[in-house]
């Protein structure tokens, strides 16, 4: 898809209220948009610097895989099955050092978690 393609994309995505699917465009072509910010919509353009504020603070943007890992552990966490949570932190053990990772977190799992030594205890 050519430049001038996606910028129409985002901005009529922005405009009918589609989110994910402008997301999901900027994610895609940020350092494309950074420079070219000027031929985005209103609305694209906050979304644009709402991801690249995030991006400078060391967030990311987690994958299908991560987030399925995360609803496990709430899943687990919810059943109170320490040996299945376990189990997935020993699969994927520094994807709960993400900060992105902690938001999906339910209270339950982030307990756990605490408990565990896994996730460290918000001051």
């Amino acid at each position: 898809m050519r430049f001038s393609e996606i910028v129409k994309s985002i901005n009529h995505a922005t405009e009918n209220l589609d989110l994910v699917t402008s997301r999901r465009y900027i994610e895609e072509n940020l350092e494309l948009l950074k420079e070219k910010r000027h031929l985005l919509n209103h609305n694209a353009r906050e979304i644009l610097s709402f991801m690249i504020k995030r991006q400078e603070a060391g967030y990311r943007n987690l994958d299908k895989k991560e987030l399925a890992s995360i609803r496990t552990v709430n899943l687990y966490a919810e059943q109170f099955d320490v040996r299945g949570i376990k189990l997935i932190i020993k699969e994927k053990p520094y994807l709960f050092f993400e900060k992105e990772a902690i938001n999906f977190l339910t209270d339950d799992a982030k307990v756990i978690l605490t408990g565990i030594g896994v996730v460290k205890k918000e001051a």
